[in-house]
């Protein structure tokens, strides 16, 4: 029997237990609390008013075999298709079984069954558009641009600064957060290299409990996942001016987006968060990522490559002629990852102003003693070779341990009549 749960301790300024794998620095706490409105909700992430079933809901009869019987998935991939393999659970429900005590009392074969009516359909995730990569998309909203792209000048560029935090209403449709498909739904849009990949994370996710999550190891976050949920990439620092935009965000890592306004593309290595070039068709802003370092989504999503681009728009939300937010739409092409370009829509609300007295952006480093043993996350102690006291001289200590043992040393504490000169 696999274990039943494991709770996961994750440096961060100070050392604090979290049995979400959800590492949080107290100064991405401390943003995610100033964006109200846009924050994170843990109930959407399913640990909250999950629909739960131990077996199969009403009118749906179970699989021979599923993920969570299964000895080899390799072997069941004629099976992936079928929401029952999955038991109905969305890919978030997977990633959180076991922190959400849905794995039952003889897990992984306990596992809970998840609302097998809940589904949002392939047809609003693939692209509207007919464009087949980013950069005719790109040229064709250039071309569209009346008069061409526009121009502004330090003084009239669109006064869009601030702090911005997601619309949570639009939480229905945001089928990257892996809350609201069943799985077969996204392996649908997936080649099946990535099928692949996406199904082996929700088996060692959901069965073997032995996530990697990025956050929890201090890697990289990738670009994708500004779109997830976790992340809180949505929720971000906005700064203009005429040949940059600019966004920060962040909370188990920092995202900066730039958005190059008039260049064109030079990266020659593939960047974590891509190379994003710009331009204005009047008040709304058109942009086109390339040059991406392939990574992966979310928890139990699907990876995405480097060949991945996006192409998005940011339009001003008016209310009484006052701008309160953004309207944003982004397209993703990768040929080597998706059948076909896809396509997610989001608005942003402008909570305060850059001239806010107390609003900060708290530069994150992400520092964690969370290492793989034996496959599983595991939090290291004091006791072992490979721990980092962070807060604690670490170079020192390894200088100390290693280099001068048994020397000696100068007290740490001057002699009081030492101290006597100086009053």
């Amino acid at each position: 029997m696999r274990a039943r749960s494991f709770a996961v301790y994750c440096t961060f300024g100070a050392v604090a237990a979290f049995t979400w794998l959800w590492p949080v620095t107290p100064g991405a706490f401390a943003q995610q609390q100033q964006q109200k409105g846009g924050g994170q909700n843990p109930a959407a992430f399913g640990r909250g008013n999950t629909p739960t079933f131990p077996g199969p809901p009403a009118g749906m009869q179970a699989l021979p075999s599923d993920l969570f019987t299964s000895k080899n998935f390799y072997k069941d991939q004629a099976l992936w298709t079928d929401q029952r393999y999955f038991r109905c659970n969305t890919p978030r429900q997977i990633t959180d079984i076991w922190t959400s005590n849905r794995i039952g009392k003889n897990p992984p074969a306990s596992a809970s069954w998840g609302e097998c009516s809940a589904d949002y359909g392939r047809d609003k995730i693939l692209s509207p558009y007919p464009y087949k990569t980013a950069k005719e998309h790109y040229d064709a909203l250039r071309a569209k641009a009346a008069g061409g792209p526009t121009v502004y000048t330090k003084s009239t560029v669109p006064d869009w600064d601030g702090w911005y935090g997601r619309d949570n209403s639009y939480a229905s449709s945001q089928w990257t957060w892996g809350t609201i498909n069943q799985v077969p739904t996204i392996l649908s849009v997936l080649t099946p290299e990535y099928q692949k990949r996406m199904v082996q994370m929700n088996f060692h996710e959901g069965v073997d409990n032995a996530p990697q999550w990025n956050g929890s190891f201090c890697y990289p976050e990738g670009f994708m996942r500004w779109w997830s949920q976790a992340s809180a990439g949505g929720n971000f620092q906005l700064t203009t001016n005429v040949n940059q935009v600019q966004f920060l965000s962040g909370l188990a890592a920092n995202f900066l987006r730039q958005v190059l306004i008039g260049k064109e593309h030079v990266q020659k290595v593939p960047q974590w968060y891509g190379e994003t070039v710009g331009f204005w068709d009047g008040t709304t802003l058109v942009t086109w990522t390339a040059n991406v370092q392939g990574w992966t989504l979310s928890h139990s999503m699907f990876e995405f490559s480097d060949k991945l681009n996006t192409i998005e728009t940011y339009a001003p939300v008016y209310n009484n002629g006052a701008f309160v937010g953004l309207d944003h739409e982004a397209v993703f092409y990768d040929t080597d990852a998706f059948v076909a370009p896809l396509h997610v829509t989001m608005r942003f609300n402008r909570q305060a102003g850059l001239d806010n007295a107390t609003r900060r952006y708290t530069y994150i480093e992400c520092l964690s003693n969370l290492r793989n043993v034996d496959g599983r996350p595991s939090q290291l102690t004091s006791a072992s070779d490979r721990f980092v006291d962070y807060y604690g001289r670490p170079w020192a200590k390894n200088w100390e341990k290693h280099f001068e043992a048994g020397w000696d040393k100068p007290a740490s504490d001057l002699p009081q009549e030492i101290l006597d000169i100086f009053k």
